[in-house]
């Protein structure tokens, strides 16, 4: 005969066990859960009182404002092209990054940006495939746009 290693049980489920035994008719047994009660809680972190806020907030959705999640979006999408180009990527001889690199993450990123620059970035990121400069003034807007997604000039 095989013995399976029990698993362990998770806070949740430690809680209710102890719960249950509150419908105890031993006064005794009672006594006890409640004390375990007190310790389970106080291993993870919490005392009674937080058990109280968890019931009064259960099926309660939490909302999480906008300006928020596009913090935490802009943060994650910023990460995620520090982690796909190395840091040398977007940058010149100069060390300031070249326009086609720009255009392109602008492109990449345009999803970010109002409707009304998506034009303009597109126009901008097929003139790589040419090397078509662009003039001083779509040079200074491209780079407002990169810096608007969070393009760093060095």
């Amino acid at each position: 005969m095989s013995v399976r290693p029990k698993t362990p049980l998770t806070l949740e489920q430690r809680l209710a066990a102890v719960v249950r035994l509150l419908a105890s008719n031993s006064d005794g047994e009672v006594l006890a859960a409640v004390q375990a009660l007190r310790r389970t809680l106080q291993s993870a972190g919490t005392d009674i009182n937080g058990l109280a806020q968890g019931i009064e907030n259960l099926g309660k959705s939490t909302v999480v404002p906008d300006e928020i999640k596009r913090k935490i979006w802009d943060a994650a999408v910023q990460h995620t092209e520090n982690r796909l180009h190395g840091a040398d990527d977007f940058i010149d001889s100069s060390g300031k990054p070249t326009w086609e690199a720009v255009a392109l993450f602008c492109q990449r990123n345009k999803q970010r940006l109002d409707t009304r620059h998506h034009p303009f970035i597109d126009d901008m990121a097929s003139r790589t495939v040419w090397g078509h400069e662009p003039t001083e003034k779509q040079h200074k807007y491209l780079f407002a746009l990169f810096l608007k997604l969070g393009g760093k000039i060095i």
